[in-house]
């Protein structure tokens, strides 16, 4: 995936050691790197929009939309949900990655 405005909040090294370890072909290693991603991007987006006010929705899904990568969106939701924003995305990742070796350790 892309380089997204929270990677430097979150760790995936641990899920990427696990599928590196895994005897599957390496496409399917990446298949499967790409749905974790996703299943963070989801979960990070979810947490944002339940503590983002309703009006700043559009606004914010506009921006990621067309500029993922930009380091001004950390900005944008400090303004907008408090200064907090960053260690919240770092613990809904930590969650979200916790669940995800769980599910792969299964």
């Amino acid at each position: 995936m892309a380089i997204l405005f929270y990677d430097h909040l979150i760790s995936k090294s641990e899920i990427e050691e696990m599928l590196a370890s895994i005897e599957e072909a390496e496409n399917q290693k990446g298949k499967a790197l790409q749905l974790i991603d996703d299943i963070i991007f989801q979960g990070i987006i979810n947490m944002i929009l339940e503590r983002l006010e309703n009006p700043h929705h559009h606004t914010f899904l506009t921006i990621v939309h067309e500029r993922p990568y930009d380091p001004e969106i950390i900005s944008y939701l400090k303004e907008h949900t408090g200064p907090d924003i960053e260690d919240e995305i770092r613990k809904e990742a930590d969650k979200l990655v916790k669940m995800i070796i769980h599910d792969l350790s299964s």
